[in-house]
């Protein structure tokens, strides 16, 4: 995790360098959540980015692979959830037919679930009933096309979920589905360690004398991305708030951060 304390007395710093008056904790918090999800969106580009290096035998091999790297962060932030069917059976679904066959596969129900609330990328979908992986798709026309074909209408064997707003799984028997997904990074507690699903990183002061603050421990939560990202969070906070940063102001911030560890 990144320390919230570290990081907007870092911003703090730099405002004053860069004469922009006094950075308040309610405007630091105000960025920090934002930053923290643009950072996290970068990652899966980066992860891209490296995967198309290591396929054409340029990424260093190992421990100092970029791709392992952005990898294992993002591995932190998988999560399995166990959703449950919320669809009624279709009136149209003829049983002698057989299993997940239908007379119009294109208006036979599915089984609709919601997504969840953090969800940021879907990794797979899986049938619990058949253990089977459902195709993904995103296509309207892919996921029409699919529907009304005869030859490739929807079976419990060959299974296929549409992502919309949504996520309709086909055929509709397949009620009991395993989604894995990347989930939205949000924030750490200061006392207890421990993730709190329900805020962004936040830095909160509390009066500790005459003209003194300290950070509120209770009320305030660290970011929930990897340690190593502390620099480009200061960054990207710094720049949001309209800090004209130069290659000095990093280069000097850089060496006392490594000092300082």
């Amino acid at each position: 995790m990144v320390n919230i304390v570290d990081v907007y007395n870092a911003v703090r710093d730099l405002c004053n360098k860069d004469q922009r008056g006094f950075v308040t904790p309610e405007v630091f918090s105000t960025f920090a959540g934002i930053a923290q999800q643009n950072i996290f969106n970068e990652m899966f580009q980066e992860l891209i980015t490296a995967n198309k290096a290591r396929k054409g035998g340029i990424d260093p091999a190992r421990d100092k692979s970029l791709y392992k790297m952005v990898e294992e962060d993002l591995a932190y932030f998988i999560t399995t959830r166990d959703l449950s069917d919320a669809t009624p059976e279709p009136e149209d679904y003829n049983e002698e037919e057989g299993e997940g066959v239908y007379s119009d596969p294109a208006d036979a129900g599915a089984s609709t679930f919601k997504k969840p609330k953090d969800l940021a990328r879907i990794i797979s979908i899986k049938s619990q009933q058949s253990d089977t992986n459902l195709d993904l798709i995103y296509n309207s026309e892919t996921a029409e096309r699919i529907l009304r074909s005869n030859l490739s209408a929807p079976t419990v064997e060959f299974p296929v979920a549409i992502i919309s707003d949504v996520i309709e799984v086909f055929p509709f028997e397949l009620n009991s589905v395993l989604l894995k997904y990347y989930r939205q990074p949000k924030s750490i507690n200061l006392i207890t360690g421990a993730i709190d699903l329900n805020s962004t990183p936040v830095y909160v002061e509390m009066e500790a004398g005459a003209n003194i603050t300290v950070p509120d421990v209770i009320n305030s939560r660290h970011f929930e991305l990897p340690d190593h990202y502390k620099n480009e969070l200061i960054v990207e906070i710094a720049k949001m708030i309209g800090i004209r940063l130069r290659d000095s102001y990093l280069s000097s911030f850089a060496i006392a951060e490594e000092k300082a560890e």
